[in-house]
């Protein structure tokens, strides 16, 4: 149904309409302003839209008694009824994910003008309750016929009963689901409201009550319905004592028997009651209704504990594990109208029993385990059931046939979940078998199989759902069926045969149809046909002309809307194609569609111009997001279109038109989302005629100009402004009066600058979501934050801002859950003494100054789930707070001061996924009780600390994706750590001291992306296994004892053309995994932000981010290595640094080398290669480091070209028979034989290390005294039984030191420091 809600948006008044009643609508506008829409949940849409599942026509009316969420007196024309509920709930931005839940107080006078108000809904709004004295108490002066009253889903505590208890005439009341209420109060509790004397339905469902609630309910003596579903209600009867249930039996005997004597109906649902519920029950012989669904209600059930319930029309009992019922002597239960035993574990003896209940209108029930086909022949006795649910677990192991279901000839309504339907194979038309089905009106089908006769003719069906079934019709090629009355059909993951609509036959009643994921499968095409299949779909549908909505999501529809078929539908008034591969231009006929007022073309490829909209004025939301359109950011073309409401068009082709349109456009938007791709100039000049805008996202458009302030100024029921990735620039002034509405604010990633707004607390006071993150704001935080009191998301992140964080902000933004302060220039403590923040659920305040110690206010925030203080000053230990800290899953505590051991207790923090301590002053042996963390952990980053001891064997936990130990003091050899994280992508234990062989398991860790095990005592061979990792992408190996050959089987590859590959894995995993109690991580939250160094050019580098993800290398330098260099290096063909240095390899430089388009660094020196350099190399176009320095090499080096034109004469020294630019030595210059040349020298006393070292310290410290100058170099000089490693990266010096330096690598470069006896590098 087309929602046209309160009318008060047009300024006439109208006929039956008071003008004192319409205006009091148009003061309500403001403080429910989404009172013209309908709520489509956050989930996967932007906006609020309009609810078109009913496409029944209500025409809009001035008169403001035809209002849809409106209804009137016909005589008097006053209003009797106002439908407020969930016009201010929630909006989803999904640009930010961010869900924003602002609550806020009513006044609740307003609808005093209402004087015959009988039925006010306010359910879904946020309302924390009532300004102070304009509560529901002013009602009982002039709303005396206020009967229903509608508060569930709200904010509200026990302070609202007080003036909810001074209206007398209210007849039923509804506060579910409010999150303060607890009602037991003994001066201002549920008591309160016992003076209602006509309250005849009390809801109190989803509020943790608790079992007192039932002993505060006996004055309710007026009581016919009491709801208490999900309350915390638990216990059999003998826990229950003198209270609740048991209570109001036993005051049967104390003259209270008729305190709830009147009950009809209770719903104590989703509880924790037992079978011994319903001996207790027997003391309310008037109850109608009953509802103990998702109890705990077990095995057997005594049906003469029923009995006593004669008067008993509705008995609920879903979601429990009744297996069975006793059977009685006397079935009193012979009124029982409806009865749901959905989710119970019954088998087939539970038929018998039901058939004995005549009376069933509508039966819910389910079978487990039949293995066979269901006799409901034993259900024979209810001739008067209108409804019929049935489902059976495990799927699809229950079969029922067709004739079966002629013994229930008043049917309705039939659902069937997971059935095997048997096929008719009878020669007899199908109408014979079910022609006791003439009555059946709605059809239900879910993950069920069946024959496509199924559908039989069944005259009277008018809705038809089929979700994940599967539909043969393999045997029916001939059937047709019509369905002449058949008003909706909805049909989702569900595989139809050939043809179906066109043999389904003419559906001219149709109105609604449907299609989720549904399944193209006709075969009907010949080999040659290459029709799209959207354009055979289309025209399968006749000539449909009732047909008002149209849903096509992911539909795999795919090439052009052609024009047969598709053209006819232009009775349509909502059409959804969105989610298939739609491509091309949209018909020309399109432009008759003029009823349309949907238009969902979402997520596809269509292209072309948007002019094709133009006579759509019937239009009142476009969604075209994630197309190929070309839209002017003017919106000209659509200036037309009066009745536009909703408009998103993201990740479009968006431009400025060289010529601005000077027309004012007819319609007034409650929401625009432009967000990517292009350029759009400035800021549109149809918004400066906009006045009733809710939600603008303007973002990823290189938009330029200042902050719109007009844009708030104009429209005062603004909600929502996104204007993130933009260029905007200037300063950021708020120079409007208080706008009172807005609720989020992003103008993240732009060029702003100056000081943020002192005043931005008074200006924007209802802000829940603020993001100014990626700016140039500097000075201090305003301390008028902290009056921001609904404010649950703050980012201020990536500025120039300092100073220290407000104590206003501190101690007034009491609902903040997210605090994003990162990379800023704030110092000082973090947190006084004086903290609110209770609420916080992600905390970032990483790369500031902050000083002092981690503070112990933090162990007040229960909910805490990212603590992230990394780079900053902090000193002090780990506090033992942080243990009791239950939701904490990510801790980030790297690049500070922290000190002391890692606690054996954070073993205990279960809920630990992420933890980051690198770069401190942390020491100690790793912890054992680390262990306790493998069933959660998915990154550990420990590195460059002084951490020591073994890795414990038990550590290797099953979701860990990282872990970084680098650069600490372990020791030991691997043994089982690590042994069953198979999906471990990164492995980084570089220096260390571990020892032993790489354990051979290593090669089952499938999805190994990086490997860094250099700078260690690892020795034996590389293990073979390694083979088996077909993931790698970096294998650093480098500077340990290892011997043996090097693995001709090795592969490499880049993590980006594997990540897909990996996420199926995973998603696989999880699968495998699926006892596991806590849900897996998803492959998607992967991220590479935690640095890998890796040497490459002779120079050690820092890789992080993107760029982690396209590298590739192998690292096996400074070992032992012995045998030739592989020829197989096809395996190596994305390479990107090859260092095979300081070895003793042999044989040639494989010519297959020249196969590594993709090499930048390739290091062959220091090894006994012999042989010529293949001339193929110089087609290395991307190479820019290479040396084969000290090697046995001769013939001519490479032509002195392209990119071997850049090397010197260091790539080839100590190859004597070398010759060739840049070596000094000309080819046709005869040299020494190579049996004449020795690999080295011997000699002890090639540098005098003692005088090496003396001058190294004083220049040290010479240095130390003046300017520090950093200069990014390394190299490692091999001497006799040690190395010598100078990274100046790490030293600050000055000049004189840097001079000592580089005299003394003129003197003593590398190349020149041969490999001497006993020197491992």
């Amino acid at each position: 149904m087309l929602v046209l809600v309160l009318g008060f948006l047009m300024l006439g008044g109208g006929e039956g309409c008071l003008e004192e009643e319409r205006l009091a609508l148009s003061r309500l506008k403001p403080f429910f302003p989404f009172i013209d829409s309908t709520f489509g949940g956050p989930a996967g849409s932007d906006f609020f839209s309009y609810d078109y599942d009913s496409v029944e026509e209500k025409e809009s009316s001035i008169d403001c008694c035809k209002w849809e969420r409106v209804e009137c007196n016909p005589t008097t024309g006053r209003l009797t009824h106002l439908f407020l509920n969930v016009t201010y709930m929630y909006w989803y931005d999904a640009a930010s994910g961010y869900y924003s839940k602002k609550s806020w107080y009513l006044n609740a006078s307003l609808f005093l003008p209402f004087q015959e108000l009988q039925y006010l809904s306010l359910s879904g709004n946020s309302i924390a309750g009532c300004v102070a004295d304009q509560g529901f108490e002013k009602f009982s002066s002039r709303l005396k016929k206020l009967e229903i009253l509608d508060l569930s889903s709200n904010y509200f505590n026990d302070s609202i009963l007080i003036s909810i208890s001074e209206l007398p005439s209210l007849k039923s009341l509804n506060l579910r689901d409010n999150w303060y209420l607890t009602l037991l109060n003994p001066t201002n509790g549920i008591k309160m409201l016992s003076k209602l004397n006509n309250l005849e339905t009390l809801n109190l469902s989803f509020n943790n009550l608790g079992n007192n609630i039932l002993s505060q309910l006996y004055d309710f003596t007026s009581l016919k319905s009491l709801n208490l579903q999900g309350c915390g209600l638990e216990g059999t009867i003998n826990l229950l004592d003198d209270n609740g249930i048991e209570a109001i039996e036993s005051s049967i005997q104390e003259k209270r028997e008729s305190r709830l004597n009147k009950l009809e109906v209770l719903g104590l649902a989703h509880n924790q009651f037992t079978n011994t519920i319903f001996s207790s029950l027997a003391a309310l012989p008037n109850l109608k209704s009953l509802n103990l669904g998702g109890n705990k209600l077990k095995g057997a059930i005594n049906v003469k504990d029923l009995n006593a319930l004669s008067n008993l029309e509705e008995l609920g009992l879903s979601a429990n594990e009744v297996t069975e019922f006793i059977p009685s002597q006397e079935l009193s239960l012979m009124n029982l109208k409806v009865l749901n035993l959905l989710g119970n574990p019954l088998d087939n003896s539970i038929l018998a029993t039901l058939g004995r209940l005549s009376n069933l209108k509508t039966l819910y029930f389910g079978i487990i385990h039949p293995y066979g086909s269901i006799d409901i022949a034993q259900m024979d006795g209810l001739k008067n059931l209108e409804e019929l649910g049935m489902s059976c677990y495990p799927d699809k192991s229950c079969n029922i046939s067709l004739q079966s279901l002629k013994l229930f000839s008043s049917l309705k309504t039939l659902y069937l979940d997971r059935f095997n339907i048997e096929e008719i194979r009878v020669h007899s038309h199908p109408q014979n078998k079910w022609q006791n089905l003439t009555n059946l009106e709605e059809l239900v089908l879910r993950d069920s199989f069946l024959p496509f006769n199924f559908f039989g003719t069944l005259p009277s069906l008018k809705q038809l759902y089929m979700d994940d079934c599967y539909l043969d019709d393999s045997h029916f090629m001939q059937d047709t069926f019509k369905l002449k009355n058949l008003e909706t059909m909805r049909i989702s993951r569900t595989i139809l045969g050939n043809n179906f609509f066109k043999r389904i036959g003419a559906m001219s009643s149709l109105k609604i149809l449907s299609l989720n994921y549904y399944g193209l499968n006709d075969t009907s095409q010949t080999q040659g046909d290459h029709s799209s299949s959207v354009n055979n779909f289309f025209q399968n549908f006749g000539t449909m002309l009732s047909l008002k909505f149209l849903r096509l999501s992911s539909c795999g529809l795919n090439d052009t809307l052609q024009s047969q078929g598709f053209c006819g539908l232009t009775n349509v008034r909502v059409l959804e194609m969105s989610n298939n591969h739609l491509m091309g231009n949209l018909p020309e006929c399109i432009s008759n569609f003029t009823s349309l007022e949907r238009l969902d073309l979402s997520s596809n490829h269509i292209s072309g111009q948007v002019s094709v909209f133009e006579s759509l004025t019937s239009l009142k939301e476009l969604r075209l997001s994630d197309n190929y359109f070309h839209i002017p950011s003017s919106l000209g073309p659509f200036f037309n279109l009066s009745e536009l409401r909703y408009f998103n068009a993201d990740n479009n082709i968006i431009y400025a038109e060289s010529q601005m349109q000077a027309l004012v456009p007819t319609f007034q938007l409650n929401a625009i989302s432009l967000s990517c791709c292009g350029d759009a100039g400035q800021l549109p000049q149809f918004l400066y005629h906009q006045r009733n805008l809710q939600f603008v996202r303007f973002s990823n458009l290189n938009l330029r100009g200042d902050f719109p302030n007009w844009l708030l100024q104009n429209n005062t029921n603004l909600q929502s402004l996104n204007l993130a990735n933009n260029s905007l620039l200037g300063s950021f002034e708020l120079s409007f009066l208080p706008h009172t509405g807005l609720s989020s604010l992003d103008i993240s990633q732009n060029f702003f600058h100056g000081k943020l707004p002192t005043e931005i607390g008074a200006k924007l006071p209802s802000l829940s979501y603020l993001n100014m993150s990626n700016n140039h704001f500097h000075g201090s935080i305003p301390a008028s934050i902290g009056d921001l009191k609904f404010l649950e998301y703050l980012d201020l992140s990536d500025n120039l801002l300092s100073g220290g964080l407000p104590e206003h902000l501190i101690m007034g933004c009491s609902s903040l859950s997210s605090l994003i302060l990162s990379n800023n220039r704030l110092q000082g403590q973090m947190f006084s003494s004086k903290f609110n923040l209770t609420n916080l659920w992600k905390l970032h305040l990483d790369g500031n100054h902050f000083s002092g110690k981690i503070p112990d206010s933090l162990s007040n925030c229960s909910w805490l789930s990212t603590l992230d203080v990394s780079n900053n000053e902090l000193v002090g230990g780990i506090p033992r707070w942080m243990e009791n800290m239950s939701s904490l899953s990510t801790l980030d505590l790297s690049n500070n001061e922290i000190s002391g051991n890692i606690p054996k207790w954070m073993g205990s923090m279960s809920s630990l996924e992420e933890l980051v301590m690198a770069r401190n002053h942390l020491e100690g042996p790793f912890p054992e009780e680390f262990c306790l963390l493998n069933l959660h952990l998915k990154l550990l980053d420990l590195s460059v600390n002084n951490i020591s001891g073994h890795i414990p064997s038990c550590f290797s936990p099953l979701w860990i994706s990282q872990v970084h130990l680098s650069r600490n003091k372990l020791q030991g050899p691997l043994t089982n750590a690590f042994r069953n994280s198979t999906i471990l992508v990164t492995l980084d234990l570089s220096n260390n001291h571990l020892t032993g062989n790489i354990p051979n398991w290593i090669g089952n860790l499938s999805q190994l992306s990086y490997l860094l095990l250099n700078n260690n005592h690892f020795e034996g061979m590389i293990p073979l296994q390694l083979c088996n990792l077909g993931h790698l992408s970096l294998i650093d190996l480098s500077n340990n004892n290892l011997s043996g050959m090097i693995p001709s089987c090795l592969k490499i590859t880049t993590w980006n053309e594997i990540y897909d590959e990996y996420a199926r894995y995973v998603a696989d995993f999880e699968i495998s995994q699926s006892t596991v109690p806590q849900p897996p991580p998803s492959p998607s939250s992967f991220s590479m932000d935690q640095p890998i160094e890796f040497t490459s050019k002779n120079m050690s580098y820092s890789y992080k981010g993107r760029v982690l993800t396209y590298l590739s290398g192998i690292d096996l330098s400074c070992n032992k290595l012995t045998g030739e260099i592989p020829r197989e290096v096809n395996n190596f063909r994305n390479i990107y640094a090859l260092n095979l240095s300081h070895n003793s390899l042999i044989g040639p430089i494989p010519l297959a080398f020249s196969d590594l388009k993709q090499i930048e660094s390739l290091d062959l020196s220091h090894n006994n290669l012999s042989g010529t350099i293949p001339p193929q190399l110089v087609g290395l176009y991307s190479l820019s480091y290479f040396s084969v320095a000290y090697n046995n090499l001769s013939g001519s080096t490479p032509v002195f070209t392209a990119q071997f034109a850049t090397f010197e004469e260091s790539s080839y020294v100590g190859n004597p028979l070398l010759c060739g630019k840049p070596l000094p030595k000309n080819c046709s210059t005869s040299g020494p034989s190579p049996s004449s040349l020795t690999k080295g020298t011997t000699d002890n006393g090639l540098i005098d290390m003692t005088a090496f070292y003396a001058s190294f310290v004083a220049s040290y410290v010479v240095g130390k005294s003046a300017n520090a100058v950093t200069i990014s170099w390394k190299t490692i000089f091999c001497l006799k039984d040690s190395i010598v490693e100078i990274d100046i990266s790490t030293l600050y010096f000055f000049p004189p030191l840097y001079f000592s330096a580089i005299i003394f690598t003129l003197f003593f470069p590398p190349a020149a420091l041969l490999d001497f006896p006993g020197c491992t590098l």
